[in-house]
């Protein structure tokens, strides 16, 4: 049995029901796509299923690193709520509603939106680093980095599960689908394509590698901090004895 299980058996991982993080993080990327639509009806920007809609967010909210560079400081979080069309988004919340309750239940709601939020942010900021080493400047938008930082997540979690990815017409484990994510970013960078950011997938795998990886060990930091009485805490504590003597002593007095 998987470390994790052992350690967070209580969330269980075996939950049909859609969490309460996931939900929203799906109702927020639907209801932005849907306002990038709005935006571009009035201006007679055409919209198909793989075509880029609301280039007016778009343009505002991607990230790239020359904006970045120039003081564009928010796009790091709000170029995962944009996309490119509705092909881009569809594949994005299909992983998500597949693996995330699942990583939702491992983390709790609250760790997981900043566990989701970190992939995302930090895996993005190494297209500063592509920029630099490589000269390779794009814009970008989508929560890719995000969605394969809860994709290395479940397969931390679950390995050996058995999973069914279109189109292998035979399953294949949580592990060998990392893999094969990992290879098919390999291969774009191979072949020369701009259109997907291969820097910011691998970054959000990365992030969550660590931060799956190390997990454990910062829970066992925090208990035993938390249960390590602080200097204050001791104060106050000898303060309530002192006062209780005190008490007795006036008691005895009387």
């Amino acid at each position: 049995m998987n470390s994790y299980y052992q350690e967070e058996s209580r969330f269980g991982l075996s939950r049909s029901r859609v969490t309460y993080g996931v939900q929203f993080l799906i109702l927020a990327n639907l209801c932005v796509f849907a306002l990038q639509l709005l935006l571009d009806i009035p201006l007679g920007n055409p919209v198909t299923f793989d075509a880029p809609g609301g280039s007016m967010l778009i343009e505002r909210f991607s990230f790239s690193a020359d904006r970045f560079r120039e003081g564009w400081v928010w796009t790091p979080l709000t170029y995962m709520f944009v996309h490119g069309g509705l092909q881009h988004l569809f594949f994005n919340m299909l992983l998500l509603f597949f693996f995330g309750p699942d990583v939702e239940r491992l983390l709790g709601t609250r760790q997981f939106l900043r566990f989701y939020f970190l992939c995302g942010f930090v895996g993005v900021l190494l297209n500063l680093l592509s920029a630099y080493l490589f000269g390779i400047h794009v814009s970008i938008v989508g929560a890719s980095g995000a969605i394969m930082g809860v994709v290395v997540a479940f397969a931390i979690a679950d390995p050996d599960r058995q999973i069914f990815l279109f189109p292998l017409p035979f399953p294949i484990t949580a592990r060998a689908m990392v893999i094969f994510f990992i290879v098919i970013d390999l291969l774009t960078v191979a072949s020369g394509a701009r259109g997907t950011s291969v820097a910011t997938h691998l970054g959000g795998m990365a992030v969550s590698f660590a931060y799956m990886k190390y997990r454990p060990t910062l829970l066992q930091w925090s208990l035993k901090r938390r249960r390590k009485p602080s200097k204050r805490d001791r104060k106050n504590l000898g303060e309530a004895v002192d006062n209780i003597f005190k008490f007795q002593d006036k008691e005895r007095k009387k």
